[in-house]
Protein backbone atom coordinates (compact mmCIF):
# COMPACT_ATOMS: atom_id res chain seq x y z
CA UNK A 1 0.00 0.00 0.00
CA UNK A 2 1.10 3.40 -0.61
CA UNK A 3 2.53 5.45 2.17
CA UNK A 4 1.48 8.93 3.20
CA UNK A 5 2.05 11.52 4.88
CA UNK A 6 -1.06 12.80 5.86
CA UNK A 7 -0.69 9.72 8.45
CA UNK A 8 1.19 10.41 10.99
CA UNK A 9 1.14 14.74 10.05
CA UNK A 10 3.74 15.91 8.27
CA UNK A 11 4.00 19.01 10.06
CA UNK A 12 5.87 17.40 13.14
CA UNK A 13 8.24 15.90 10.93
CA UNK A 14 9.16 19.28 9.37
CA UNK A 15 9.11 20.37 12.93
CA UNK A 16 11.61 17.96 13.94
CA UNK A 17 13.84 18.70 10.86
CA UNK A 18 13.67 22.28 11.74
CA UNK A 19 14.99 21.66 15.46
CA UNK A 20 17.54 19.50 14.18
CA UNK A 21 19.15 22.21 12.04
CA UNK A 22 19.31 24.60 15.17
CA UNK A 23 16.85 26.15 13.09
CA UNK A 24 13.98 28.88 15.47
CA UNK A 25 10.50 29.03 13.97
CA UNK A 26 11.15 32.74 12.93
CA UNK A 27 14.88 32.20 11.47
CA UNK A 28 13.67 29.02 9.16
CA UNK A 29 10.19 30.87 8.38
CA UNK A 30 12.13 34.16 6.99
CA UNK A 31 14.47 31.84 4.98
CA UNK A 32 11.43 30.37 3.28
CA UNK A 33 9.64 33.59 2.75
CA UNK A 34 6.49 32.86 5.04
CA UNK A 35 5.30 34.02 7.76
CA UNK A 36 6.33 32.25 11.77
CA UNK A 37 2.64 32.00 12.13
CA UNK A 38 1.84 30.60 9.37
CA UNK A 39 4.93 27.77 9.88
CA UNK A 40 3.72 27.49 13.28
CA UNK A 41 0.24 26.04 11.82
CA UNK A 42 1.78 24.07 9.00
CA UNK A 43 4.17 22.25 11.83
CA UNK A 44 1.21 22.02 14.44
CA UNK A 45 -0.75 20.53 10.97
CA UNK A 46 -3.16 22.66 11.21
CA UNK A 47 -2.86 24.10 7.71
CA UNK A 48 -2.14 23.12 4.31
CA UNK A 49 1.31 23.68 2.77
CA UNK A 50 2.11 24.13 -1.37
CA UNK A 51 4.34 21.37 -2.56
CA UNK A 52 7.03 24.15 -3.91
CA UNK A 53 6.80 25.77 -0.16
CA UNK A 54 7.67 22.28 1.01
CA UNK A 55 10.21 22.04 -1.26
CA UNK A 56 11.75 25.12 -0.05
CA UNK A 57 11.86 24.28 3.72
CA UNK A 58 13.48 21.05 3.08
CA UNK A 59 15.76 22.22 1.05
CA UNK A 60 16.58 25.18 4.00
CA UNK A 61 16.71 22.24 6.00
CA UNK A 62 19.02 20.13 3.96
CA UNK A 63 16.64 17.44 3.73
CA UNK A 64 14.72 15.69 1.04
CA UNK A 65 11.53 14.22 0.95
CA UNK A 66 12.75 10.87 1.63
CA UNK A 67 13.84 12.31 5.10
CA UNK A 68 10.53 12.98 6.02
CA UNK A 69 9.37 9.24 6.17
CA UNK A 70 11.18 6.01 8.32
CA UNK A 71 11.51 3.37 6.06
CA UNK A 72 9.08 0.69 7.32
CA UNK A 73 10.85 -2.12 5.82
CA UNK A 74 14.65 -1.80 5.18
CA UNK A 75 15.90 0.01 2.29
CA UNK A 76 15.65 -1.88 -1.19
CA UNK A 77 16.73 -1.16 -4.83
CA UNK A 78 13.36 -1.84 -5.65
CA UNK A 79 10.26 -0.17 -5.28
CA UNK A 80 6.41 -1.99 -5.78
CA UNK A 81 3.50 -0.57 -7.14
CA UNK A 82 1.67 0.40 -4.68
CA UNK A 83 4.83 1.19 -2.02
CA UNK A 84 5.74 4.59 -2.61
CA UNK A 85 5.67 6.93 -0.55
CA UNK A 86 3.11 9.63 -1.56
CA UNK A 87 3.36 13.59 -0.43
CA UNK A 88 0.06 15.23 -1.15
CA UNK A 89 -0.71 18.74 -1.92
CA UNK A 90 -4.43 19.15 -1.34
CA UNK A 91 -4.26 22.61 -2.20
CA UNK A 92 -2.98 22.53 -4.79
CA UNK A 93 -4.36 18.75 -6.38
CA UNK A 94 -0.76 17.32 -6.62
CA UNK A 95 0.40 14.17 -5.56
CA UNK A 96 4.45 13.16 -5.52
CA UNK A 97 5.21 9.83 -5.38
CA UNK A 98 8.67 8.90 -4.60
CA UNK A 99 9.95 6.40 -5.90
CA UNK A 100 13.12 5.01 -3.30
CA UNK A 101 12.84 3.93 0.11
CA UNK A 102 15.69 5.87 1.59
CA UNK A 103 17.46 8.79 1.69
CA UNK A 104 20.95 6.76 0.60
CA UNK A 105 20.51 7.51 -2.76
CA UNK A 106 21.81 9.82 -5.28
CA UNK A 107 18.98 10.22 -7.36
CA UNK A 108 15.33 10.83 -6.72
CA UNK A 109 13.25 9.83 -9.19
CA UNK A 110 9.30 10.44 -8.73
CA UNK A 111 6.12 10.89 -10.08
CA UNK A 112 3.93 13.74 -10.07
CA UNK A 113 0.42 13.67 -10.49
CA UNK A 114 -1.39 16.70 -11.73
CA UNK A 115 -5.40 16.63 -11.78
CA UNK A 116 -6.85 18.69 -14.17
CA UNK A 117 -6.73 22.52 -13.31
CA UNK A 118 -4.07 21.48 -10.31
CA UNK A 119 -0.77 23.71 -10.68
CA UNK A 120 2.39 24.78 -8.50
CA UNK A 121 0.96 27.67 -6.02
CA UNK A 122 3.77 30.13 -7.26
CA UNK A 123 7.59 29.00 -8.95
CA UNK A 124 10.49 27.06 -7.27
CA UNK A 125 13.95 26.42 -8.27
CA UNK A 126 15.82 23.45 -6.89
CA UNK A 127 19.20 23.34 -6.09
CA UNK A 128 20.90 20.74 -8.92
CA UNK A 129 20.15 19.95 -12.23
CA UNK A 130 16.75 17.56 -12.94
CA UNK A 131 14.26 16.22 -15.56
CA UNK A 132 10.31 16.08 -15.91
CA UNK A 133 8.89 13.56 -18.43
CA UNK A 134 5.46 13.66 -19.32
CA UNK A 135 4.07 9.79 -19.26
CA UNK A 136 0.42 11.23 -19.57
CA UNK A 137 -1.91 13.97 -20.13
CA UNK A 138 0.21 17.35 -20.80
CA UNK A 139 1.29 19.93 -18.58
CA UNK A 140 2.79 23.73 -19.02
CA UNK A 141 5.58 24.67 -17.45
CA UNK A 142 6.75 28.38 -16.43
CA UNK A 143 10.08 29.60 -16.26
CA UNK A 144 11.77 33.10 -16.47
CA UNK A 145 12.64 32.82 -19.76
CA UNK A 146 10.12 30.96 -21.35
CA UNK A 147 6.45 28.81 -21.36
CA UNK A 148 6.29 25.50 -22.87
CA UNK A 149 3.51 23.04 -23.57
CA UNK A 150 4.83 19.66 -23.02
CA UNK A 151 2.27 16.63 -23.83
CA UNK A 152 2.68 12.72 -23.28
CA UNK A 153 6.41 11.35 -24.59
CA UNK A 154 7.91 14.95 -24.05
CA UNK A 155 10.79 15.79 -21.62
CA UNK A 156 12.21 19.11 -20.17
CA UNK A 157 16.02 19.08 -18.67
CA UNK A 158 15.96 21.94 -15.97
CA UNK A 159 18.80 23.59 -15.00
CA UNK A 160 19.93 24.24 -11.17
CA UNK A 161 18.73 27.20 -9.68
CA UNK A 162 16.35 27.45 -12.43
CA UNK A 163 13.18 28.85 -11.44
CA UNK A 164 9.77 26.89 -13.04
CA UNK A 165 6.11 26.49 -12.39
CA UNK A 166 4.09 23.48 -13.80
CA UNK A 167 0.10 24.11 -14.45
CA UNK A 168 -1.96 21.20 -16.14
CA UNK A 169 -4.77 23.26 -17.63
CA UNK A 170 -6.21 20.24 -19.78
CA UNK A 171 -9.05 18.10 -18.96
CA UNK A 172 -7.73 15.52 -17.78
CA UNK A 173 -5.07 14.12 -15.12
CA UNK A 174 -1.18 14.57 -15.92
CA UNK A 175 1.33 11.93 -14.98
CA UNK A 176 5.34 13.10 -14.70
CA UNK A 177 7.95 11.56 -14.29
CA UNK A 178 11.27 13.85 -12.73
CA UNK A 179 14.29 13.01 -11.13
CA UNK A 180 17.06 14.97 -9.70
CA UNK A 181 20.25 14.32 -7.89
CA UNK A 182 19.98 14.84 -4.04
CA UNK A 183 21.60 18.42 -3.47
CA UNK A 184 23.45 20.67 -0.94
CA UNK A 185 21.96 23.03 0.93
CA UNK A 186 22.36 26.33 -1.11
CA UNK A 187 20.72 29.77 -1.26
CA UNK A 188 19.01 29.84 -4.84
CA UNK A 189 17.42 32.73 -6.60
CA UNK A 190 13.69 31.78 -5.89
CA UNK A 191 14.28 30.20 -2.56
CA UNK A 192 13.89 32.88 -0.01
CA UNK A 193 10.81 35.09 -1.39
Amino acid sequence: MTSDLTDPPLGPRLRELRQRRGLSIKAASEQAGLSASFLSLVERGQSDLAMNRLMRLLQIYGASLTDLVEPAAPPSDVVRRGEELRVHSPGEHIDAYLLVTDNDRPLVPMVWVYAPGAAMSEPTALPTDHFSHVIAGSVTIETDEETVRLNAGDTIYVRAARRFRIVNDGTEPARVLGCGALGAVSTLPGLTG
